[in-house]
């Protein structure tokens, strides 16, 4: 099985929660309803967030990215840990009525 690195998972998660906060705030701006009758969660998750600065939407891009790496530091260890001495399943036979496991197409 490949490893995972803590530099392309880092990448991924940072990404993807900046693209997760993006679409929170995009939310709170177009249903302003449901953000005025909610917990603020964006201000409860974020230190230091403030409803809508600009300055608050850049330090929310910055955290996330940060949790993103944070998580990816204490994630990608422990998978590898315990998934790197796990033989590989492709190349078993599958029993019946079961997909066999395939590789991965190769990415750069």
């Amino acid at each position: 099985m490949k490893r995972l690195t803590i530099r392309g998972t880092a990448i991924s998660l940072g990404l993807f929660f900046d693209v997760s906060f993006v679409l929170c705030v995009l939310w709170g701006l177009a249903v302003p309803q449901f953000h005025a009758k909610g917990v603020p969660l964006l201000g409860a998750i974020i230190p230091g967030f403030t409803w809508l600065t600009p300055q608050s939407f850049v330090w929310g891009l910055v955290w996330s990215a940060l949790l993103g790496i944070y998580v990816a530091v204490i994630f990608v260890p422990l998978f590898n840990y315990f998934e790197g001495e796990r033989p590989s399943e492709v190349g078993k036979r599958a029993p019946a009525g079961q997909a066999q496991p395939r590789e991965a197409l190769p990415h750069h």
